[in-house]
């Protein structure tokens, strides 16, 4: 019959092709396989099956033996009981439920499976390995659980942690015992341990939270702390807790003025600024330059909103924590430094000629001795590295100047990539390519032969820049590629300030000197110390005697 030789011939392309990616014990139970299907015996056996299956009658279940073609009733296909054998060159796993069929190893070398089979046609051989290894694990000893194996707990993220379930319960421990000393209700001194305990805020937060639990009342019931500690503060981390603590009521977010707000009582209470208590003008501006320094860090949207992810991805726990903790503010040197303030207000101050808190073109390209261009000032007061906020046209304001001196004296933050990156996307593509390079480049050349230095034409800085960023996109620098860059700076300054760039190409070994001296400071924190050195001596020397105001009418000196 045809089916038969197209079987070997079908089994015969299998073969080859599986010749060629198999190892040779493969190779050898296929050529035992087809040998078996040759026999006649065995072409009968196979014709027996599909006559069963087409005509609708069971084939016998898995595991059981085979029927010889040679036994009595080797016609009737009545005793054929096991299911069509496969190939052994199958990718099933060891232990599927195909791989586990019995009569899939057999020995036919002789050519003649009668003697394999008994007179009942079950296929006598000896157990498998893996078939004896398997009969021992079903023995009930075999499958006794070993005590010394613990499976780990399965991971759900919303239960809390064993170290959350324990710092819980011991401030649950520390209220308790503060309630059993205050019996009638924490005041508004003694509410400071439960603040600072209990809840992990820093001391000068306490008075925000007495108010929010005791209103109008003096003191807060232990049922008040109780009732807080359970909604707003157990099993949260401090991030969240301080976000839940300075948001307004029904808010999604932190804003300024709840900033404002909140940290005044930090002015009343830190050692480090007593000396600010008779001064209510610097006062303010000095938590209005802390604020925009946090926002200028932390607010990655750069709106008037901070969200609680914003927190979570922010140091502000730990600054808040050290600056509760240190008396001298001026070491804290993430947002709160004064003498950071006192450099910030001061260029500030030094620039505005009229002192109505406002600056203009004219007032800005004199910053730092007039480093930076009139094409990159342009492009500060149109709004396009940062929405000025002065609420005046072609006005910058002190909160506008402090994003715009953080930004140059640091280039390497994230948030002075973003700034001078939108500076310098002239068509706000997303990209800066060599035509707008060239743009902001041609009036530092202008600058350079106007100095008698040495021009560098742009094509060397073209190729100069490109192996110093190497950008994903050739001839488009992105502003991942410039976060990826080591040097952002040196990228940006050639571009618009001739005075760094100059340094840089000339490798000012003071400036080298102090960066490798200094390791743990960042670039403003370099620069807020050398220049807060050069006010302070100017001062004392009697040559910084300007009088500062702050409404443009005269007021006290800083």
């Amino acid at each position: 019959m045809r089916i038969f030789p197209s079987l070997r011939e079908n089994f015969g392309r299998m073969a080859a092709q599986e010749e060629r990616l198999v190892p040779s014990s493969q190779a050898k139970l296929d050529e035992l396989f087809l040998h078996w299907l040759s026999l006649p015996d065995a072409q009968q056996f196979v014709l027996s099956l599909l006559s069963n299956v087409r005509k609708g009658k069971p084939i016998g279940s898995v595991g059981s033996g085979f029927t010889s073609p040679n036994a009595e009733d080797k016609t009737s296909g009545k005793n054929l009981a096991s299911p069509p054998p496969r190939s052994p060159t199958g990718r099933s796993p060891k232990h599927s439920p195909e791989n586990n069929r019995e009569g899939m190893w057999m020995d036919t070398k002789d050519g003649n499976l009668s003697k394999e089979l008994g007179k009942d046609g079950d296929l006598h051989h000896a157990p498998h390995q893996e078939d004896a290894v398997m009969q021992d694990k079903q023995h009930p000893a075999a499958r006794k659980p070993d005590a010394s194996l613990s499976l780990p707990r399965f991971y759900n993220p919303k239960q809390p942690s064993d170290d959350v379930l324990g710092a819980a319960k011991l401030e649950l421990e520390e209220m308790t015992q503060l309630f059993n000393s205050n019996p009638e209700g924490l005041n508004s001194e003694n509410f400071i341990s439960f603040a600072t305990k209990v809840c992990g805020y820093p001391s000068f937060l306490a008075p925000t939270l007495f108010e929010k639990l005791a209103g109008d009342e003096t003191k807060v019931s232990q049922a008040k702390c109780r009732f807080w500690w359970e909604n707003s503060m157990k099993h949260k981390k401090p991030e969240a807790r301080l976000f839940d603590l300075l948001k307004g009521q029904g808010s999604n977010y932190v804003t300024r003025e709840d900033w404002m707000k909140h940290l005044r009582f930090l002015l009343d209470t830190h050692p480090g600024l007593d000396f600010l208590k008779g001064t209510p003008e610097f006062q303010d501006r000095y938590l209005e330059c802390v604020v925009e320094r946090i926002f200028y860090v932390n607010n990655r949207a750069e709106n008037d909103k901070m969200t609680q992810l914003d927190f979570v991805k922010s140091n502000l726990v730990k600054v808040l924590k050290y600056v509760d903790e240190e008396p001298d503010i001026n070491k804290v040197l993430d947002y709160f430094s004064y003498e950071h303030f006192y450099v910030l207000y001061c260029k500030f101050w030094e620039l505005d000629n009229d002192h109505d808190f406002l600056l203009d073109r004219d007032d800005l390209v004199k910053l730092s001795n007039y480093a930076l261009t009139y094409r990159i000032v342009d492009r500060i007061f149109s709004g396009a590295c940062k929405p000025l906020s002065s609420g005046t046209p072609d006005k910058l304001g002190y909160q506008d100047f402090i994003w715009l001196l953080l930004s140059e004296e640091d280039k390497h933050s994230e948030t002075a990539i973003r700034y001078w990156f939108r500076g310098i996307d002239l068509d706000g593509d997303g990209y800066i390519t060599p035509h707008e390079m060239e743009y902001f480049y041609k009036e530092q050349l202008h600058r350079m032969d106007c100095l008698a230095q040495e021009v560098v034409q742009f094509e060397d800085i073209l190729c100069q820049m490109t192996d110093m960023v190497k950008p994903a996109r050739e001839g488009y620098i992105s502003m991942l590629d410039l976060k990826r860059c080591k040097q952002p700076g040196v990228f940006f300054n050639v571009l618009f300030n001739l005075t760094k760039f100059i340094q840089y190409d000339q490798k000012d070994p003071g400036q080298i000197f102090n960066e490798r001296a200094t390791p743990e400071l960042t670039d403003w924190d370099r620069y807020a110390k050398i220049e807060y050195a050069r006010l302070a001596m100017e001062e004392d020397q009697g040559e910084y005697a300007d009088e500062i105001d702050f409404g443009g009418e005269g007021g006290d000196d800083v």
